[in-house]
């Protein structure tokens, strides 16, 4: 299997996020200061195509490993941690059909980090940062 281009990656992301925290709304790169909702997530991808190598002499291609930063944004800190959760506890070392049916493609694994959390005082927003790693085999 070749790497997935990353459009392919986009749509992926947003439908697996969308399956796991409907109804709160997800928004890939969008820009936060015009949300109006209390809740609401954003996400961006970085790292496509990094390589990573396997095999004795370390020239074989074994994995993609995309990586993207989920960002939740929250009126009240206890819906984020929430929200948050819910999304570690679904996506944190899942291996299966990422993105569903539509977009999906597999992967062998899915690792999420907690960065950190905040708030934002000029938008009165909790704020709260994952990260999640997709090993792919190609």
């Amino acid at each position: 299997m070749a790497q997935n281009n990353p459009d392919t990656y986009g749509k992926a992301i947003q439908a697996q996020l969308q399956s796991i925290v409907t109804p709160v709304p997800v928004y890939a790169s969008f820009n936060r200061n015009f949300a109006i909702e209390p809740k609401f997530i954003t996400w961006n991808l970085r790292n496509v195509h990094q390589p990573v190598f396997t095999g004795q002499n370390q020239n074989n291609k074994g994995i993609d490993r995309p990586t993207f930063q989920i960002s939740i944004f929250t009126q009240l800190i206890e819906d984020g941690f929430t929200i948050s959760n819910t999304i570690l506890q679904s996506l944190h070392g899942y291996s299966g059909l990422f993105g569903g049916a539509t977009y999906g493609f597999w992967i062998a694994k899915a690792d999420v980090f907690w960065l950190y959390n905040s708030y934002n005082n000029e938008q009165k927003l909790a704020e709260i940062f994952l990260d999640c790693t997709l090993d792919i085999p190609t």
